[in-house]
């Protein structure tokens, strides 16, 4: 298994990270293009890229733009329609770099928006979908207050920041993968006005794409999600018009299904799944 440090250019032709996990022959069998969560970075998927890479497939894990290596404002998108046009980049120029390989995407949290809101335009671009714990919905306390000042500062372009509510602590019961977190200077724990109001505009968009995603699809939800509604997750996954696609939940589970101390039986059903839709 290789890892590379490599690059992807987004729409607007900035320059950014993207973190490479390939066999060691750089022989592969399908890709796989990891999207990860809030405040996080490419680098984090880690635990994914590794696991698939030795099992022959090409992993590819951006920075999406505010978070990372980014070298422009962090925490800042001025509409999330920006990071499917990002996605959509990230998936041709892997796709022209490994030629007829099927393509599959991951997406974590707000990477699980992320996901669903670019096959919802891009449908016929790739071949599956896995979506982990995906931010369809919410279970933070945003007070009314809060909502109404950040869409006055949001409309005004205010590039003000906002904590963005999210304890470590709470996405994963693994006190070293909480330790790592909170001393990896990657780590972004901020979002601007801007960046929350869009966001929340996008989970409902996402939520209501169900019914017109046809694409074969895995759903991967914790039972025991601090951050997102593990009903409405499956809600989501009932409204889904995809005739091909399957429902895991992991009792007891936080957030963060692929760092968690359980992760190689989360691992081990991404791998059923694909295995399932891999030529032999």
């Amino acid at each position: 298994m290789k890892f590379m440090e490599s690059e992807y250019v987004g729409y607007d032709g900035t320059r950014m990270f993207m973190a490479t996990w390939l066999p060691d022959d750089e022989r592969v069998r399908a890709l796989l293009v990891a999207i990860h969560g809030l405040g996080s970075h490419g680098s984090t998927l880690k635990n994914i890229g590794e696991y698939f890479a030795e099992r022959g497939l090409g992993v590819f894990a951006p920075d999406m733009r505010g978070f990372g290596h980014y070298s422009g404002l962090k925490g800042h998108v001025m509409d999330f329609d920006e990071y499917v046009e990002d996605m959509h980049n990230i998936v041709m120029q892997v796709k022209d770099r490994h030629i007829n390989k099927l393509t599959f995407l991951f997406g974590h949290s707000l990477g699980g928006q992320h996901v669903i809101r670019y096959v919802g335009k891009y449908h016929l671009e790739t071949d599956g979908m896995i979506i982990s714990c995906p931010a369809v919905s919410e279970k933070l306390d945003i007070g009314v207050g809060k909502r109404i000042a950040g869409s006055i500062l949001s409309v005004l372009n205010v590039k003000r920041y906002f904590e963005n509510e999210v304890e470590y602590e709470d996405g994963c019961r693994d006190p070293e993968v909480v330790a790592e977190h909170k001393n990896d200077p990657l780590m972004f724990d901020k979002v601007t006005a801007r960046f929350g109001i869009e966001g929340l505009k996008a989970a409902k968009q996402a939520f209501k794409l169900a019914p017109f995603i046809e694409l074969p699809t895995l759903v991967q939800q914790a039972g025991d999600d601090k951050l997102v509604d593990p009903a409405k997750t499956r809600e989501f996954f009932e409204n889904l018009a995809s005739e091909d696609k399957t429902w895991r939940i992991y009792e007891g589970l936080y957030h963060e299904l692929h760092s968690e101390p359980e992760k190689a039986i989360v691992l081990g059903d991404m791998e059923k799944w694909l295995e399932e839709r891999l030529p032999a």
